[in-house]
């Protein structure tokens, strides 16, 4: 079986016997002709050009889910795209980024201020402002049209009239007064709400802390079983909470869609401490028939989503992460990372354990292999029994 070496931090001796395919053990046979010790031998490694290799690589890198949450999922050729975003301005402002927020409160604020000014400059030359006989003025020390831009800033802003300011004189300015507070009012509104919501829901980053980085498959209770952990350290979701798993198969035909099966997870408990989260591999997991040579070779994607209410403000927020194949570890465990403090008598959460994996002692075979081979063994040990019992 696999010994692990802590000194040299690998596995020093592999057999494979019933757990090995014939291509493994043409592998095995080739290392051990040369007269080496193998460490540990999957398989033989395919020719792959360097073009292949490169959009190979490219392919499993290119994740549905991204590990801090976001979509990696793009919509082309969709028809009345920008009518569609301004239709639904509230959901838009929401969801775009933070650039984006303060460039939109930049052009609106300017525009207004703008759009205010020439209104203001029209009606001091409709009202007589800039007759040389005018005694009475529509804007009191307002000569350029500068003055009158600075006019609109203190109106929309309501810094309140100084210098500057309208009188009775103009026909129609408390008209145009009224439309410009009123403006004022729902510009800041709408952009005051807008930034508040978007400070006050949870960040997208949040999943990265939330979520182990890594996952993985070890033996518990005599079956593999697929294991990451989860602890919610800023208490978003620790009322209601859901947790799913959802297997996504990328080894598909061209023009396919991906196959998405859900994975059934054992009972979990609150999130007051870290919890791994447990999928047993049996005959309805879509890793039945997975080795640690398919775990590396198959291009799949894992999604994990975690939904709940705080317990603060009671806002609904989901996390999402994704587990590849260069995110799962076969035969590791994770390291304990709750402790008890007697000096401060409060159990400890270390962190930087959370997410630290160690070697475990795991079968290198797929789990419809090792219920096959535990299968042998029971009717063997029954023959040996029932023989004994005619003897």
């Amino acid at each position: 079986m696999l010994q692990y070496d802590s000194t040299l931090d690998e596995y020093t001796e592999v057999v494979f016997d019933e757990f090995s395919d014939s291509s493994e053990d043409e592998a095995v046979a080739d290392v051990s002709r040369s007269g080496k010790n193998p460490i540990l031998v999957l398989g033989k490694k395919r020719q792959i050009s360097k073009s292949r290799s490169s959009f190979i690589n490219y392919f499993n890198l290119a994740r549905i889910i991204r590990k801090s949450g976001r979509r990696n999922i793009f919509l082309t050729r969709r028809p009345n795209k920008n009518i569609s975003y301004i239709r639904d301005l509230g959901n838009t402002l929401l969801t775009i980024r933070w650039r984006w927020i303060l460039m939109a409160l930049i052009l609106v604020n300017f525009a207004s201020f703008f759009a205010f000014s020439v209104l203001w400059w029209l009606l001091a030359i409709h009202s007589g402002d800039f007759d040389a006989n005018s005694t009475e003025k529509c804007v009191v020390n307002a000569k350029t049209f500068t003055g009158y831009m600075l006019l609109s800033m203190e109106t929309i802003t309501t810094i309140g009239y100084g210098y500057r300011y309208p009188t009775e004189k103009c026909e129609g300015g408390w008209i145009l007064l009224m439309m410009q507070v009123l403006l004022g009012v729902a510009i800041q509104g709408v952009l005051v709400s807008t930034v508040y919501v978007k400070i006050s829901k949870p960040f997208s980053r949040v999943s990265m802390s939330i979520f182990s980085k890594s996952a993985v498959i070890c033996l518990r209770d005599g079956k593999l079983r697929f294991v990451f952990r989860i602890h919610d350290f800023h208490k978003r979701i620790w009322c209601g909470t859901n947790i799913s798993l959802y297997f996504m198969d990328k080894e598909q035909i061209y023009d396919t869609e991906f196959e998405m099966v859900q994975m059934v997870i054992e009972p979990h408990g609150l999130l007051i401490f870290p919890l791994e989260i447990e999928h047993v591999i049996d005959e309805n997991s879509p890793l039945w028939t997975f080795r640690p040579l398919d775990i590396l070779q198959s291009r799949f994607e894992i999604v994990a989503v975690a939904e709940g209410s705080s317990n603060i403000t009671g806002q609904v927020s989901q996390k999402r992460t994704s587990y590849s194949n260069s995110d799962i570890y076969w035969g590791q465990r994770f390291k304990p990372c709750v402790d008890y403090d007697e000096t401060k008598q409060a159990y400890i959460v270390d962190y930087k354990k959370f997410k630290q994996t160690v070697p475990f002692d795991t079968p290198l075979c797929s789990a419809k292999k090792l219920q096959d081979i535990e299968r042998r063994v029971t009717v063997a040990e029954e023959n040996v029994a029932s023989c004994s019992k005619s003897w």
